[in-house]
Parts: structure tokens; sequence; C-alpha cells
């Protein structure tokens, strides 16, 4: 049975269709940050500025390689974790989501449409996230490329505040969807 949709959405009855444009973004992604390790990899020193305090400066570092195996791993568990929601988002207990007005939007004629527009939401949000991890380990990178990397460049404000609109954004939209019934 077909229920009313949203955003073009349509419902697959008791199973969760999954929006596979934010996981084609999220491999993208993926590829983009291989590609970005193996390059900075060869370039870099062998211990590298990985905390910057409050005015920038540097007072953290690590070696080389264990930066890169723990970064390796916190991008390779966002990516498995959001192929893990894609194929499980069926069998995750809608009792655990927290959206406004939860038990209209899950009844059963609107369950559908609303469990694919909450985990596309969640998939956004890896994405984004992602995006975000790589952006400053770019930005760390880079400070570390400089001959004495002692300050966080400029651009790391603007790419938290971009990840936090994006973050707000995403939110939003999960809010408002999810806002009182619709009288018709």
């Amino acid at each position: 049975m077909e229920t009313g949709s949203y955003d073009g959405e349509r419902s697959t009855g008791g199973r969760v269709e999954t929006d596979r444009t934010p996981l084609t973004v999220l491999l993208a992604l993926a590829a983009l940050a291989a590609i970005q390790l193996i390059h900075h990899y060869l370039h870099l020193p062998g211990t590298l500025a990985t905390h910057f305090g409050f005015g920038g400066q540097a007072d953290g570092w690590t070696d080389k390689p264990s930066f890169f195996i723990i970064y390796g791993i916190v991008e390779l568990a966002i990516v498995v974790g959001a192929f893990l929601i894609a194929r499980f988002a069926a069998r995750f207990p809608t009792g655990a989501l927290n959206i406004p007005n939860r038990d209209y939007w899950l009844e059963p004629e609107r369950r559908p449409v609303s469990l694919k527009f909450i985990w596309s939401q969640v998939l956004w949000i890896e994405a984004a996230t992602l995006a975000f991890l790589i952006a400053i380990a770019e930005i760390i990178f880079r400070a570390n490329l400089s001959p004495a990397p002692s300050e966080l460049p400029e651009e790391f404000v603007v790419v938290l505040v971009v990840f936090v609109v994006v973050m707000a954004w995403l939110s939003l939209r999960i809010v408002r969807r999810f806002r009182g019934p619709r009288t018709e």
C-alpha cells in the first residue's frame, strides 16, 4: 500500500528504503580521504603538531604513524557506520528515535516515509561529519607542512562555522519535517 509522500519518497511496505545520494557522497568522500592520507603520509615529517590551543598555538604532538592510524580508523568508522545504518535501519528500534510527534509520524501509514527521511538525514549528518574531518585534517596537514607548524591557520574557524551551520540546518530539517500533524 502506498502512503503519502514527502520530497517524492515512496513507502515500501515494512521495509525502510534508503536514500542512496548520501551514501554516494560518503563513498566519494571516503575516496578523497584515502587520497588525502596517502598523499600527505609521503610528505609530512615524522612528528606532527596535532593539537592547537585556544590561541591557535601548537601544544600537542604525535608521531606520524599513530596519527594516520587513528585518523584512518575514525574515517573508516564513519563510513562503515553509514553503510550499517543503510543496511539495518529497518531493524533499529523506533522507540529509541527522538523526533517531535513521534507517535503520529511512526503510525503504520506514515512510518516507512518517516523512517526513510530520518535515516537519510542521519546519513547526511555522517557525510557532513566526514567532510568536516577531511577539512580539519587538511588544515592540520598544511600547518605541519609549513616551516614551523606553530599556529593553526585561520581557515579552521571558517571550517568550524560551516560545519555548525550545516548541522543546524540538518537538525532544523528534521524538526520542521516532524512538526505537528498536518490538517487537511
